[in-house]
């Protein structure tokens, strides 16, 4: 009997299934094993020479959703491209954020220049949640209107680990040390210095882009980070 590869199987969702899949290789090679025994036996028993060609019938399979027209040498390929499947859905998943973020930032960029004004939502003029609601809202994502509660969606996200798409909150003098009161959205982050860009609706400027870390004020009021591109 060949020897049987040991897999380690650590996605949840298709655990059970590969778990079935092996057990049903282990029967048929068994089987195998059987009917070729069993051959070996009648040689014996009518005095058939082992030299002579004998054929082995077919393994014959279970006919199940799983294994209909399968070979017990098949079964290894499927466990190669099924476990393939988890790293191919997040290669895909990573791609389609960043194109999504692309196309945040892209129309995000006709509006630098317009100037801030609180409480104001766009197009013609922005405060900080409002630039980033609307435009999010372009690309079918909908956020909170203030910039406080859009802190409370998303997913955390360490400095460290930026990505253009990602939201950026900041303390401001109006919220007070510590309490969110200004957010931006990461446009571009340099792999070799790990510094991000981000663009955001300031209070002196409008809407404009702002290097990070600056070593001065966003720095120094920087709290923390959110993902809420899925």
């Amino acid at each position: 009997m060949p020897d049987l590869i040991i897999l380690n199987l650590s996605n949840t969702e298709t655990q059970m299934k590969k778990i079935i899949l092996i057990a049903t290789a282990i029967i048929m090679l068994a089987s195998f094993k059987s009917q070729a025994q069993s051959v070996q036996t009648n040689q014996i028993n009518n005095n058939v020479s082992p030299e002579s060609p004998q054929v082995i019938p077919p393994l014959k399979l279970m006919e199940s959703i799983d294994t209909v027209g399968w070979s017990p040498y098949s079964i290894p390929d499927y466990f190669a491209d099924s476990m393939n499947d988890d790293e191919l859905t997040q290669t895909e998943s990573k791609d389609r954020r960043s194109e999504i973020a692309a196309e945040i930032a892209d129309f995000a960029a006709q509006f630098i220049g317009r100037r801030y004004r609180l409480g104001a939502t766009g197009p013609k003029s922005f405060d900080c949640s409002g630039l980033i609601a609307y435009i999010f809202k372009k690309a079918g994502i909908e956020l909170n209107r203030t910039s406080k509660m859009q802190y409370a969606q998303g997913s955390e996200v360490p400095k460290e680990d930026l990505k253009p798409g990602d939201l950026m909150f900041f303390s401001s003098p109006r919220s007070g040390r510590g309490r969110v009161g200004h957010v931006a959205m990461v446009v571009d982050v340099d792999p070799d210095s790990g510094k991000c860009t981000f663009i955001h609706a300031s209070t002196s400027k409008g809407v404009s882009y702002q290097t990070f870390p600056d070593g001065g004020y966003f720095s120094r009021n920087y709290i923390g980070a959110k993902r809420v591109i899925a």
